[in-house]
């Protein structure tokens, strides 16, 4: 079940990636789409916790070694007893002025309202500008009228880019064997494709 209450028959999972030989190579495909998106129109690499904490860091070590060096920020889920300001509610924000140009990292967007929540933090606690997301798997699916990647930038005016989205995903796996294993069968791809017939983009990249 998915945070949107849609009920998925594939799930996401950056977690499972624990070995620094991934989480670095994530790191640099994450620096390479930042890089590619924005340039270096930006200082900070924001992570929400938890599982986005490793990307920003990740991110922001890959960016470091093509010649940019950048911050990273990830949020507290408890926000502290103590403490001022920010630093209450942010982990790496003690050397951050207001008005901080921000990247958010994440793994997946659906419908973008966990996204809204981190956008709104920023704002209110470090008067933030944030330039835009990016995610690994953008999962194609509709929002309330459209696409919920365009329908979340028109609503907000901040950009969404994706390593890779779902639709490329899938036929990338399906019957494809993975250490000796196929791990999209016929079967799970045609459970994938009635899902994206309910809840997913009429024209699905990759595909």
């Amino acid at each position: 079940m998915l945070k949107s209450g849609r009920q998925s028959p594939y799930f996401i999972d950056l977690g499972v990636l624990t070995q620094g030989s991934a989480i670095s190579e994530l790191g640099r495909y994450y620096a390479s789409k930042i890089n590619e998106s924005f340039g270096t129109d930006f200082d900070v690499v924001f992570g929400p916790a938890y599982k986005a904490i490793p990307l920003a860091i990740s991110a922001t070590m890959a960016l470091n070694s093509m010649g940019m060096d950048k911050r990273w920020l990830f949020d507290r889920k408890e926000m502290k007893m103590h403490g001022a300001d920010a630093s209450a509610v942010f982990v790496g924000s003690q050397n951050l002025d207001h008005g901080q140009r921000v990247v958010i990292v994440d793994d997946v967007m659906t419908t973008g309202g966990t996204k809204l929540e981190a956008i709104k933090k920023l704002e209110d606690s470090l008067k933030a500008e944030v330039k835009g997301i990016v995610v690994a798997v953008d999962r194609m699916e509709m929002g309330r009228r459209a696409s919920a990647v365009a329908e979340f930038t028109d609503d907000t005016g901040i950009p969404v880019h994706s390593i890779d989205n779902i639709g490329s995903i899938f036929s990338h796996l399906k019957g494809r064997a993975v250490d000796n294993k196929v791990y999209v069968t016929d079967k799970i791809f045609g459970r994938y494709e009635e899902y994206m017939g309910k809840y997913g983009v009429k024209k699905i990249p990759g595909t």
